[in-house]
């Protein structure tokens, strides 16, 4: 039985990183039997090549949600780990993951991304939750699909939205939502490489402005849904929407310098519904932020 599948997006990054990415998944301590490791190029001018025990499927260029929606489509596992092909994972402690894994057998496990190589074997601490929704009503979540596992069965008709930018963060939520017991890991066990042609780097305008518009597609895409939901999953999501909305302000200050650009963007959110933001004790810097958005509403 497949127990992982290891879906690795491929699209440009050199191949040397894809080698260090692939070779961090051989080296875990799974049997071949239990583990799928499927490459999916995503129409790169240098080709993939094979390797020994992966699986390469090359497809015309559709983007990041393209990628990991056809992985899905041939994934068998049951779970799913994503990689992007210029990152990797930490050997040593992704073992304690896997170990978290078999022990708990949780719909969802959550672990730690990490900048910096060394491990020193010092697990902080493990939470468990009864479901997603608890996680998302107590606690803030990262969103990348890269720093979790998660059961394949959860999924149903759940996939990434294409032609976006920040496509986990309206994928992870709706996944959080169906997850039942979730096991969060303070272990930093996925290498997370900076790199300046990263989305985050760019600076250039026409970047920074489908930035905004994508990230305003997802805070209208999941605050539609919120409206669908009952109880302690409206909260839940709603308190995500919030923290998104924090965010793409933050994001919005930091980069347009154009002040009628400005107005114009908080007159959307507005317009929506989401300004001011709700005045909530979600953390300290939600709670300035939110009574900083009402002073000066």
């Amino acid at each position: 039985m497949v127990r992982i599948s290891f879906i690795i997006t491929y699209y440009n990054e050199p191949l040397q990183l894809l080698e260090e990415c692939v070779q961090s998944v051989l080296g875990l301590p799974l049997p071949p039997a239990e583990r799928e490791i499927l490459l999916i190029d995503d129409g790169s001018k240098v080709p993939a090549p094979e390797f020994d025990g992966v699986t390469v499927l090359r497809q015309e260029n559709g983007g990041l949600s393209a990628a990991r929606n056809k992985g899905l489509e041939l994934a068998h596992g049951e779970y799913i780990q994503f990689l992007d092909a210029d990152d990797f994972l930490l050997t040593d402690a992704y073992q304690q993951v896997l170990s978290l894994l078999s022990q708990h057998q949780p719909d969802m496990l959550l672990f730690g991304i990490t900048h910096t190589i060394s491990w020193k074997n010092n697990l902080k601490g493990v939470l468990y939750f009864r479901s997603g929704i608890d996680f998302m009503r107590s606690r803030n979540m990262r969103s990348s699909a890269c720093g979790y596992l998660f059961r394949r069965s959860l999924l149903g008709e759940l996939r990434f939205y294409p032609g976006i930018l920040h496509e986990d963060e309206l994928f992870t939520p709706q996944l959080l939502l169906k997850a039942g017991n979730l096991v969060v890991a303070d272990i930093p066990s996925y290498y997370y490489r900076l790199r300046e042609d990263t989305i985050t780097h760019h600076k250039d305008e026409a970047h920074v402005q489908k930035r905004l518009n994508d990230t305003l597609f997802v805070i209208r895409q999941l605050d539609d849904m919120v409206n669908g939901l009952q109880d302690e999953a409206q909260e839940a999501l709603r308190r995500r929407v919030s923290q998104l909305v924090m965010d793409y302000i933050y994001i919005m200050w930091q980069q347009i310098p154009d002040r009628g650009v400005r107005h114009h963007r908080i007159a959307l959110l507005r317009e929506a519904g989401l300004y001011p933001l709700p005045l909530r004790t979600y953390t300290c810097k939600y709670w300035l932020f939110a009574l900083m958005s009402h002073v000066i509403s």
